[in-house]
């Protein structure tokens, strides 16, 4: 299956998010950019997460430091919520 790349200048443009937040999410391991002949890009998938983030740094005032945490303990919930599904299956 092919992945689908977005422009980061479109998406910041659209999101209203400036490139830097971007990139430092990227150097953060929060999302990932692909550059394509000096150009940056990003999956369409990863879309919703970058809004995610978005909303939580401007609206939120989250430095990355916060959005890691929250990023972090939101994974780990849904690590739990799938050992419970798994547990509750065996019972059944």
């Amino acid at each position: 299956m092919e992945r689908t790349l977005v422009k980061i200048i479109d998406v910041c443009r659209s999101y209203r998010i400036e490139s830097t937040f971007v990139r430092d999410l990227h150097e953060n391991g929060l999302i990932e950019l692909v550059s394509v002949e000096e150009e940056e890009f990003i999956y369409e998938e990863q879309l919703t997460r970058l809004e995610q983030y978005s909303t939580w740094h401007y609206d939120l005032e989250l430095n990355l430091q916060g959005i890691e945490v929250v990023r972090h303990l939101l994974d780990r919930i849904e690590q739990l919520q799938v050992e419970i599904r798994s547990l509750e299956n065996r019972t059944l």
